[in-house]
């Protein structure tokens, strides 16, 4: 009997399955203090969730017998997923269930703003009747710009164009012939993309990169006049800024569904009096239609139950394989294989365009025992982890396995898969990702000791363990520029744990990898460019829980 704990409300479709299984024992314990939930959750076995509910580091410490966490939707800010990984529970979420309604929000809120509806609607329930204070904007003929061009910005692009919008996206991860597809012109640049554009509207994850994207900054750089939407994630924008934007008339109009803070405190810029008339303003309903809820409660508990009862189980955030049931070798090459896919996302400028990866050596002659179940697609997992690792660069730890390939060919990703016979190495793996503009090609393998290594870089031949932090950089084979590049790092404080150097044959050309304990300023990388003449530097960092 498997114990599963539910702790907000998720629609009666999914906790039906979760009653119909005798095997199943579930228990909805709504609106626990946080004191509660810590003791609650030792007890469990499964925990299905939605947004509100924390999954830290904390909590997963005190759920000792957690084995799944089930996301009710999409994202997965609420769960710290490196600890989850390292404890072994499996995180899955309903990445497709909401796609639909989330893009009919933004609509919704975008004609709510432009033509002043809850403002109209207010002033007759206050026995007004005053038309000229609803002057509205039409959306014909306007220029959107989509910022995240994945499920629902493509959704948010085919409802745009019905409406007679000239639409255009950014992302840089998305290649020419996906945008092509959705009638979508696809920019290069977000400033000059924001300050053509009358409405701009966020379908990005929060990521890393993406956090406060929209700042005061980026702000300014948007066309006086125009109005944005946020839909998307909480903590996208900086608030204050967007509010004084709007305040002092750069901004025409607002309309978010999500904050940094949910629900917003009484005293949260949006809330201002004075913005009242120029904002729409929702409580993070992008996946409340009767449609989305059904889906992804049953996505979620459906792939819940399997995941408990080792059954084939599909939108594992983290760990779709089962990886502790993996041959130590086998795991190790997995590894190695997400690893070069996310070197190569970093490294490479633009949007990928194609994957191809080469298994070389006997390890890959036998079909895989890696796959337990069905996939929709033949690639081998060394080539699925490689696209997770190239595709989580842009959209975070929510690309699972099982996703990967599906969101490469939503965004028609070329991919590529051979096997041949390896020469000085027992086995490798060789990846070329080739972008508009230029090619990453990374060849990986592992050693005798189980130690994974780089053994060869754009065609320079260097070896450096894909780990951690580290500074690559490409400069003219002559004397001097090391130590240039180890007194500057000394000077900022950096310090080198290891160093490798690579040159190839007849360039004049040097590669250096080095691993470094902290990360580099930009004015310090500045620094290095100019005064050591790099033709070219770049630091990269591994996920966490790689």
């Amino acid at each position: 009997m498997f114990k599963v704990l539910v702790t907000e409300p998720v629609h009666e479709t999914g906790l039906e399955l979760l009653a119909r299984d005798p095997d199943i024992q579930v228990e909805q314990r709504l609106r626990l203090s946080r004191e509660e939930l810590l003791d609650a959750v030792e007890g469990y076995d499964a925990l299905l969730t939605r947004s509100g509910t924390p999954v830290d580091r904390e909590l997963l410490l005190r759920a000792t017998r957690l084995k799944v966490i089930a996301r009710a939707g999409v994202g997965v800010d609420n769960i710290d997923i490196a600890e989850a990984s390292r404890r072994g529970v499996v995180v899955i979420n309903a990445p497709t269930g909401n796609t639909l309604a989330a893009a009919e929000l933004t609509m919704a809120n975008l004609l709510a703003l432009c033509r002043k509806v809850p403002q109209a609607h207010t002033s007759i329930l206050d026995g007004e009747w005053e038309r000229k204070r609803f002057m509205g904007t039409q959306l014909f003929g306007k220029r959107l710009l989509i910022v995240g061009l994945g499920r629902i910005g493509g959704n948010v692009a085919l409802r745009a164009r019905s409406f007679g919008m000239d639409v255009s996206a950014f992302d840089p991860y998305v290649s020419a012939s996906r945008a092509e597809s959705l009638g979508v012109t696809l920019v290069e640049e977000l400033p000059g993309a924001l300050a053509l554009a009358d409405v701009v509207t966020l379908h990005v994850p929060l990521t890393a990169e993406t956090r406060g994207m929209i700042d005061e900054k980026t702000l300014r750089a948007m066309k006086r006049g125009s109005f944005l939407v946020n839909c998307a994630r909480g903590g996208l924008v900086d608030e204050r800024a967007c509010a004084e934007a709007l305040r002092e008339g750069r901004l025409a109009g607002i309309a978010f569904d999500v904050y940094g803070a949910e629900p917003p405190g009484k005293e949260h810029p949006f809330l201002a009096e004075d913005l009242r008339d120029r904002i729409v303003l929702t409580p993070h309903i992008g996946a409340n239609t009767r449609e989305a809820q059904s889906a992804v409660a049953q996505i979620a508990t459906s792939n819940l139950v399997n995941a408990l009862k080792g059954f084939p189980y599909e939108h594992a955030v983290n760990l779709p394989f089962m990886e502790g049931q993996l041959p130590p070798l086998e795991k190790t090459y997995l590894s190695l294989a997400r690893k070069l896919g996310n070197l190569a996302g970093q490294l490479l400028r633009g949007a990928p365009k194609s994957v191809r990866l080469l298994l070389k050596g006997g390890l890959f002659k036998e079909d895989s025992s890696l796959i337990h179940f069905d996939v929709p697609y033949r690639y081998a997992p060394y080539t699925v982890a490689a696209l997770k690792g190239l595709l989580e660069v842009r959209h975070g730890p929510e690309v699972s396995y099982m996703a990967a390939p599906l969101m490469a060919e939503e965004r028609h990703l070329s991919v590529e898969e051979g096997k041949g016979e390896s020469g000085t190495y027992k086995n490798l793996l060789e990846l070329v990702v080739e972008g508009d503009r230029e090619s990453v090609a990374l060849q990986g393998t592992v050693t005798e000791e189980g130690r994974q290594r780089v053994v060869r870089l754009n065609g320079y031949p260097i070896e450096f363990i894909p780990e951690r932090r580290l500074l690559l950089f490409s400069n003219h084979d002559r004397p001097g520029v090391i130590g240039k590049v180890g007194t500057l790092l000394g000077d900022a404080g950096v310090n080198i744990a290891n160093f490798a150097l690579g040159r190839k044959n007849g360039s004049g050309l040097a590669l250096a990898a080095l691993q470094i304990d902290n990360d580099i300023a930009p004015d310090v990388m500045r620094q290095l460019s100019e005064d050591a003449d790099l033709l070219w530097a770049a630091v990269t960092t591994f996920p966490e829980e790689l």
